[in-house]
Order: structure tokens, then sequence, then C-alpha cells
């Protein structure tokens, strides 16, 4: 639910990894009278990024926000206006999927297409390359929501045959959640 009157920005922002960042950007959002309404950020060898959903009353476009942050020159930014009565909670039962492997091409994808082909929503994903250089792992971790009509062997064993296709390992595990 969105409330009348307010403007939504997506803002982007790409930097080479630094001490306060987070700190820079938000003050400007802070001088300028944004509210921060959602927020995912992440360290990409070397690069800090960050990605925030933003709400304002005035009446900025897209060029003003852009021209806010021009005293931050070492920050790449791009920003989008949203359509805030288009935001949805997306819902479902949250699970944490894992696959751990050697590095090669397709993981990601043969992963996250065989979710699609599931209705299943990728809501977090995150990947690194880890262990010694002479024996690296590739590590996935996806947060999903799984509709909550589905048996969950009908969907986990497929995925786990996927896997071991792969040669990779893979571990899911539902996460517990809990309303306020």
């Amino acid at each position: 639910m969105t409330e009348k009157g307010k403007k939504y920005f997506a803002l982007t922002f790409v930097s080479k990894d630094r001490y306060g960042i987070v700190a820079d950007v938000s003050k400007v959002l802070y001088d300028k009278g944004f509210n921060l309404e959602d927020s995912s950020s992440t360290l990409l060898r070397g690069f800090f990024s960050m990605i925030l959903i933003v709400a304002t009353r005035q009446d900025y476009t897209e060029e003003d926000i852009k021209r806010m942050f021009d005293s931050l020159k070492d920050i790449s930014i791009s920003v989008r206006k949203m359509n805030g009565s288009d935001a949805t909670i997306a819902e479902g039962l949250s699970y944490v999927v894992s696959v751990y492997g050697s590095d090669k091409p397709g993981i990601v994808y043969k992963v996250t297409d065989y979710l699609r082909s599931k209705n299943i929503n990728v809501i977090d994903l995150q990947t690194k390359v880890a262990g010694k250089e002479n024996k690296p792992i590739y590590i996935m971790v996806l947060e999903i929501l799984v509709p909550e009509n589905y048996q969950e062997e009908e969907w986990t064993v497929p995925l786990k045959a996927l896997s071991d296709q792969m040669g990779t390992d893979i571990h899911i595990r539902q996460i517990e959640t809990y309303e306020f």
C-alpha cells in the first residue's frame, strides 16, 4: 500500500569501496527530505553497490535527484521514478537455497530458470568464489518465496537432481517467519 501524495524513486549507486559511502548518500537524502523505504547493498570485488527505494512529497525529476549527488564525484548513480501503486508485497513460504561447487558457467542460469519454471520468486541472490586459488569454490545463496500450495517434494526433488547434474551440492532450508 502506498501513502497518498508520495513519489517513489529507485536509486542505484556503484563506487569503488571506501569508508562513508552510505553516510554520504543518506545525508543527501536526509537533507532533501527523502524517506528511505527499502534498501540493499553489498560489496562486489572491491566495488560497493547499493539500491534504495526512496519516497518524497516533492516534485523532483530523475535529473533533479541525480544532481543532488554531484558533489559525490566517485559514485555512479542511476535514478528511476517508480509508480508506488505498482508495488506489491511478495508472498509465499520463505526458503534459503545454497549451492556449492566448482566454478563453471551456467549455475545461476540453470537454478534460476528452474525456479522460474515453477513460479518460485527469487527475492535475494548472492554469489561468491571462495577458497584457495588452486581450489576455488563457487557459492550461491538465494532467498526464495515458494507458493504456499506447493508440496515441498514437488519442487525440491527436481532441484536437487539439477544440482547433481551440474556437479554441485545444494542445501534447502525453510526460513521461519514471525508475524507481529
